[in-house]
């Protein structure tokens, strides 16, 4: 969660997990188009940490729906020349600590930003700054709690069907549905005359 992209990179995409609801990286989406699946692996997680899904698990275009705003583009971790552009009521996506081997992902808000003057190490500017975010999902929602710059990730907006493999699957579920798009990613029930 929360990767620098290399200029030529793909893009990368975030998934918030059935399991936790928390937010993971995925390293890659396996769409079997024989069996009519969808895989996700997460990024540092081994096979047994895999999510599939089947076009056969939605009963409706809500549900479709819902399984897609489980995915978005992947956030971007902060880096400490960002730290000045960050602002009271930012949506952001911050690492909840509950432990050293649990460490989770959950989207939140800048409920506030105590600006401290920033420290040189080398030529490196390091950010001293605290951030109080507001817990909007996850086991402390509704909480809130301070935080440095480095466990803050920026939401990136857009569609995550630009992965070809979602999309693909996305469609296979909708015509499992009977549904058809109007090229607009609006579904349309199919009319049985």
């Amino acid at each position: 969660m929360g990767s620098r992209m290399e200029p030529n990179q793909d893009p990368l995409l975030d998934f918030r997990s059935t399991v936790d609801d928390a937010w993971y990286t995925v390293e890659r989406l396996v769409l079997s188009k024989k069996n009519n699946t969808l895989t996700v692996k997460l990024l540092e997680f081994g096979d047994e940490d895999d999510e599939k899904f089947n076009v056969r698990d939605f009963e409706n275009a809500k549900e479709l729906d819902l399984f897609i705003e489980r995915f978005r583009p992947a956030c971007v971790q902060l880096q400490d020349e960002d730290c000045k552009d960050v602002r009271r009521l930012w949506y952001v996506c911050a690492l909840l600590e509950q432990g050293e081997d649990d460490q989770r992902f959950y989207n939140a808000f800048i409920e506030s930003v105590h600006r401290e003057p920033h420290t040189l190490k080398g030529e490196q500017e390091i950010c001293s700054c605290a951030f109080v975010v507001g817990w909007l999902e996850g086991p402390k929602k509704g909480e809130t709690e301070q935080m440095r710059l480095e466990n803050i990730c920026r939401i990136q907006r857009g569609s995550p069907l630009f992965d070809d493999g979602l999309a693909n699957f996305v469609k296979m579920s909708r015509a499992q549905l009977g549904l058809v798009s109007n090229g607009n990613q609006v579904p349309v029930e199919k009319v049985k005359c």
